[in-house]
């Protein structure tokens, strides 16, 4: 079960006067990917480019699948770097696989620490049969983070696109 976006209490910061000033935006990224003539299967990198302060400790997207791409029916995410939270869930019938809501961070402790900046996390992707090869786009929609406390954090981009090529 895909738990819910919020988060309760905790705050952190500090710096000194050397350090540059804090973003005021967190930066999300995609990476394109290419599925070998040899894969079934390819890991699309999700990863926090720039980090806001205060940080996100909590990310939520909903990930959309052209029909020449589907999830695994197991193991569709893994973690890139160690969180309290990872989970997925389909938001449509799972029979179209073409919707999957995602979310990474800390959802569990009300002193949760920030996101650290870096690849977050792996969504597997495997071509449909018969594959089809071909350029397409996966979409990473509806992205939004929040702080330990439950504030919002301000995205650069609140949807991004990626490339899967599929030889």
């Amino acid at each position: 079960m895909l738990l819910t976006f919020g988060l309760v209490a905790c705050g952190g910061g500090g710096g000194g006067a050397s350090v540059p000033p804090a973003a005021t935006t967190a930066n999300v990224e995609l990476q394109p990917v290419i599925i070998g003539a040899g894969q079934t299967v390819v890991d699309l990198t999700v990863s926090l480019a720039q980090r806001s302060e205060p940080g996100p400790a909590l990310l939520q997207a909903t990930l959309v699948l052209p029909p020449e791409l589907s999830l695994p029916a197991t193991e569709r995410l893994a973690p890139a770097t160690p969180v309290v939270t990872l989970d997925g869930d389909f938001t449509n019938s799972e029979l179209t696989n073409s919707e999957f809501t995602i979310l990474c961070g800390d959802a569990s402790n009300q002193d949760a620490q920030p996101l650290p900046v870096g690849p977050l996390f792996q969504i597997r992707l495997m071509p449909t049969s018969p594959r089809q090869p071909g350029t397409y786009i996966v979409t990473l929609k509806n992205v939004r983070a929040a702080t330990s406390s439950g504030s919002d954090v301000p995205l650069a981009l609140t949807t991004l696109t990626a490339t899967v090529t599929i030889q």
